[in-house]
């Protein structure tokens, strides 16, 4: 709705060629007749995606199913890859400064994480760039602040928790008392937060992949966002909405299958 309430939407740029005849200028408007009703646009839509058909690119010219589904590999691939570089980077910072409870370890894990937090994504994106990087650690940089501090607090506070505190009192292993008595209580609220981070990994694929020049599906939409290509933003946001819906919904069934386990 924002881009088709844009200024200049419905005007096609070959209709600024002034050597065309007003014949041509009014099938270029003919083409984009459809589109001017939104109700109309978005019932043919919806019912062309029920079939399969999620219409045709007008950047590219191409079936939009066919652009996604050629660029979906290498975006899937960038969003797992950092996804686990972001977590497991966050996880490990997390442990280190709650277990070593040392000043300067937690100072240095909370600096990192401010830093890359108050860093747009394009900016890591040209960084990692200019470094020759795989757009999965610009990825990686953007979930890595969203996950470390609540994985740190999570962690501290099952520490100091009294049935831990009465564990160590009790002489159990280090590592068995982590294991056993820090983690399971923290993993919890860690689940729900990884089924919100896989849509903002997907999210963050867009600049990144536009600004390092990445085939993929977020590159697809930075480039039919300028080129006000609606079939194509429709259908990605769309596809985002459903990977939101689909990483909330698994996670908070295995909240569920744990919470009857524990019960």
């Amino acid at each position: 709705m924002l881009v088709r309430f844009s200024p200049g939407f419905g005007i096609d740029e070959r209709a600024l060629d002034p050597r065309l005849s007003t014949q041509t200028r009014e099938a270029f408007k003919r083409e984009h007749a459809r589109e001017q009703n939104p109700l109309t646009f978005y019932a043919h839509f919806l019912g062309s995606l029920l079939h399969g058909d999620a219409g045709r690119s007008v950047v590219f010219g191409q079936p939009v199913g066919k652009l996604i589904s050629e660029r979906a590999r290498l975006t899937i691939h960038s969003v797992l890859v950092g996804l686990a570089c972001g977590w497991g980077g966050a996880l490990l910072c997390g442990v280190a400064a709650s277990i070593s409870q040392r000043t300067h370890t937690t100072l240095a894990a909370m600096a990192l994480s401010s830093t890359l937090l108050s860093v747009p994504a394009a900016v890591v994106a040209t960084i990692c760039l200019l470094l020759r990087l795989s757009p999965a650690i610009a990825i990686a940089a953007v979930i890595f602040p969203r996950i470390f501090p609540h994985a740190y607090e999570q962690l501290r506070a099952c520490l100091v928790a009294p049935h831990v505190v009465m564990a160590q009192a009790r002489g159990i292993e280090p590592t068995r008392l982590f294991l056993f008595y820090v983690v399971p209580p923290a993993l919890v609220p860690l689940i729900a937060l990884a089924g919100v981070s896989v849509p903002l990994a997907f999210s963050a694929s867009i600049p990144v992949e536009a600004l390092a020049d990445a085939p993929g599906i977020g590159q697809l939409a930075w480039q039919a966002a300028l080129g006000r290509d609606l079939p194509v933003l429709v259908t990605v946001t769309l596809l985002l909405t459903v990977i939101t819906v689909v990483g909330n919904l698994a996670a908070d069934l295995f909240l569920g299958r744990i919470g009857r386990r524990e019960a």
